[in-house]
């Protein structure tokens, strides 16, 4: 068995409960979709808020008691499908580097006939193919929501970009254990909310000085989202993606030199 199929199977093993949940987020939002009129039923809901009580009609009544029961069901399960991908990609490499320079058995793997580089980054394609499996798990409820009506808003339009988040989110997570930083996930997900509030009009606005290089750098959620849109989105997409790949070759080359901190 070699080490890509090796740790393929630990983590299916281990890691497959996570994308499962999101997965049955999405079988459950759609279901909610087909069992109620949610669309219809927020429409009324807002516009009956807003009147006099003693004006509201009896569909409004019924719409604010509905939506009372199933909006937060709605909610939760869009910030699952919002997020979820991405945790799935984060978690996926579990610190794996930095854990095992910590506990030792990183001089295990430095037995191994071939060099800790080429050992851990046959490991990252295992994690990475791992983390494609899940993704894709959590994409086949993407083709459940395509049985909805066409004119359906839901959180599942951006599924497919949620998915590409989880990709680069584990190159990412990697690369840090890969520099031996240990609660890798918890830097990485400071990064990924740091980067996304960058979309706010007013901090944007600040950081104006450096538009031109700020793409570069921060995480490039607006980029994944644009990339359906144009191949200039995809190449900056993909230049993170193997960014965070060779960083995570260089920290290996340099825990390489050093295995064990003294």
């Amino acid at each position: 068995m070699t080490i890509v199929q090796a740790t393929l199977k630990h983590l299916l093993r281990r890691r497959w409960k996570l994308p499962l949940a999101v997965f049955l987020c999405g079988v459950v939002l759609v279901g909610l979709h087909h069992a109620f009129d949610v669309d219809g039923i927020r429409e009324v809901y807002s516009e009956a808020i807003r009147q006099d009580p003693a004006s509201r009609s009896s569909e409004q009544v019924e719409a604010i008691t509905t939506w009372g029961r199933i909006g937060p069901i709605r909610s939760t399960l869009d910030a699952a499908l919002l997020i979820g991908p991405f945790l799935v990609g984060l978690l996926m490499p579990g610190g794996v580097v930095a854990n095992e320079r910590r506990s030792g058995a990183i001089m295990l793997w430095a037995q191994h006939p071939m060099s800790l580089t080429q050992f851990y980054m046959h490991r990252y394609v295992g994690i990475q193919i791992a983390n494609l499996g899940g993704q894709a798990l959590i994409g086949v409820s993407y083709l459940l929501y395509l049985t909805l009506p066409p004119d359906t808003a839901t959180s599942m339009e951006r599924l497919p970009e949620s998915c590409l988040h989880g990709l680069l989110g584990c190159a990412i997570s990697f690369a840090v254990s890969a520099l031996g930083i240990r609660r890798a996930s918890f830097l990485v997900f400071a990064y990924y909310v740091a980067s996304s509030m960058t979309n706010s009009p007013n901090l944007r606005d600040a950081l104006t000085a450096v538009s031109d290089v700020l793409p570069f750098l921060i995480f490039p959620t607006r980029m994944i989202n644009d990339s359906m849109m144009g191949f200039g989105a995809t190449g900056l997409v993909l230049y993170h993606f193997l960014l965070w790949t060779a960083v995570a070759w260089l920290g290996l080359r340099k825990l390489e030199r050093r295995p064990l901190k003294i």
